[in-house]
């Protein structure tokens, strides 16, 4: 589900990523009278809408000024990064103990989370596989991406049933990798080309959010 958190306004400080991009497409959206999910469509290439790329790219302008960038730093809506070191899964790839790191203590730190008692090896065990299949689904596009095998989360799922946790705590498990990858995305934005990183960010959410869809199924028919 989209929310329209945030106004593009190059006057205020860029307060989160996760909403911006969110936001972003929701209001291009309601502007020209299309559903967000096309916009999002169009701004990964999986379609073409020469007037949704020209919002994009307005607004994309935008953002720049938030991030202190020049307003060309972006280029055309589909250019591609001349270094891929700075592309959101490199990045990933390249964080990836510190993400499982902050990942358990934020686990740690969620009463909910921590009702269930088991050793941090045990409990950090999936994160690492679920966040690799999640860059790995990212390449994919949105109909491929349905489709796709994503069995460090139905293990995970899985796993989750049999050791007590609910199946909110499952769900909740995902939103912290989200929110350690967006934390760590919104550290590096500046060095990153802005619509590349708003394209990479929907693609990892897409990709979590169907990741999070295979896990509870699993969860809920595992036998108790």
């Amino acid at each position: 589900m989209y929310r329209d958190n945030s106004n593009i306004n190059p006057n205020r400080k860029l307060q989160s990523l996760h909403a911006l991009y969110r936001g972003l497409y929701v209001r291009i959206a309601r502007k020209l009278g299309v559903d967000p999910s096309y916009v999002s469509r169009v701004a990964r290439g999986d379609r073409r809408s020469s007037e949704i790329e020209e919002a994009l790219r307005q607004a994309q302008q935008e953002i720049n000024k938030q991030l202190g960038q020049a307003a060309s730093a972006a280029g055309s809506a589909h250019s591609a990064s001349p270094d891929g070191s700075k592309r959101l899964a490199h990045l990933v790839k390249k964080n990836r103990g510190r993400i499982r790191k902050q990942w358990l203590a934020h686990s740690q730190s969620d009463p909910n989370l921590r009702r269930v008692k088991i050793g941090d090896q045990k409990r950090a065990a999936p994160i690492l596989p679920v966040l690799e299949e999640t860059i790995k689904s990212m390449k994919l596009n949105v109909r491929d991406m349905a489709t796709a095998s994503m069995k460090a989360a139905e293990k995970h799922g899985q796993l989750r049933q049999t050791q007590g946790f609910t199946p909110m705590a499952l769900v909740e498990e995902y939103n912290l990798v989200r929110r350690c990858v967006f934390g760590l995305a919104q550290e590096h934005c500046r060095q990153m080309d802005t619509h590349q990183l708003i394209q990479d960010l929907t693609q990892f959410g897409e990709a979590l959010d169907l990741q999070t869809q295979r896990a509870l199924g699993n969860y809920l028919t595992t036998p108790m």
